[in-house]
């Protein structure tokens, strides 16, 4: 195993942005709280990003228990074994797994219990056109920030995105009054991200959502940026909404927690 600069493995990540998006995000966000190791040989390829779960807000919040937090992208199960040598075997880890070899693998060795699943969609072919009645800007309204807000997407961590135009909102409104909303952002580089969808309870049912995000989609497609769509598995009617619309999933990073002391399965 080999911990070449961190350069060259966000090269070779950056081969296919979409499956490697959850450890390409990271490495940005958290260079100075991040370890990495990679493996080359016949097989492939396989790289494990070890993140300091205290540097994430919602990793420390949702996995207070865990010292580390191991992102695993690999294309073959032996590569996966040699990664885990890099893992501390005696500290809370929350494992962030694409595929049942890999989850197969690291049970071996680590005791795992499952918490919950990230569903990533992206749209394949061109298929999206803007709604007429729904605007975009980088001004949104105290109403679109309360909406946002609600989700746990703060002013403080989008405003400034908007500012630097590393993202736009979606609205839908009438007479001044916002119905639906939602955003898109910079996750990384080309690939940005639509979230902080919302309708307000009164209003929902009516496809309304739906035609915040289709218009946000048009738009990235007419800058030639790759978009993702994420949602937790118990997020249903959100998984819902991005089959209704045509979206293809292309990714599920399922999360399991080992906590320290626990013994192997």
């Amino acid at each position: 195993m080999t911990q070449p600069a961190v350069h060259t493995v966000i090269q070779s990540l950056e081969r296919e942005p979409l499956r490697n998006i959850v450890l390409l995000k990271h490495l940005e966000a958290y260079p100075d709280h991040t370890q990495v190791h990679h493996v080359v040989n016949g097989a492939g390829t396989a790289t494990l990003v070890l993140l300091e779960v205290a540097a994430s807000a919602y990793d420390s919040r949702t996995y207070p228990a865990a010292t580390f937090a191991a992102l695993i992208s690999s294309d073959h199960p032996d590569l996966t074994r040699e990664l885990l040598d890099a893992v501390p075997p005696d500290v809370g880890v929350v494992f962030k797994l694409s595929n049942d070899d890999d989850r197969d693998v690291v049970a071996s060795q680590f005791s795992l219990a499952r918490t919950t699943s990230v569903l990533s969609f992206t749209a394949r072919s061109s298929r999206f056109a803007s709604d007429d009645d729904v605007h975009l800007t980088v001004e949104p309204s105290e109403t679109m920030y309360a909406f946002f807000a609600s989700q746990d997407h703060t002013r403080d961590w989008l405003e400034p995105l908007l500012q630097t135009g590393r993202a736009f909102t979606c609205v839908l409104e009438r007479n001044g009054q916002p119905l639906a909303a939602c955003f898109a952002f910079e996750n990384y580089r080309r690939v940005w991200e639509v979230g902080g969808v919302f309708t307000p309870p009164e209003h929902r049912g009516q496809g309304l959502a739906a035609r915040v995000v289709r218009t946000a989609l048009a738009e990235l497609e007419r800058r030639h940026l790759l978009p993702r769509y994420q949602v937790h598995e118990e997020n249903v009617p959100s998984v819902r909404l991005a089959q209704s619309i045509g979206l293809d999933q292309f990714l599920q990073i399922t999360h399991f927690l080992h906590t320290r002391g626990a013994a192997p399965r």
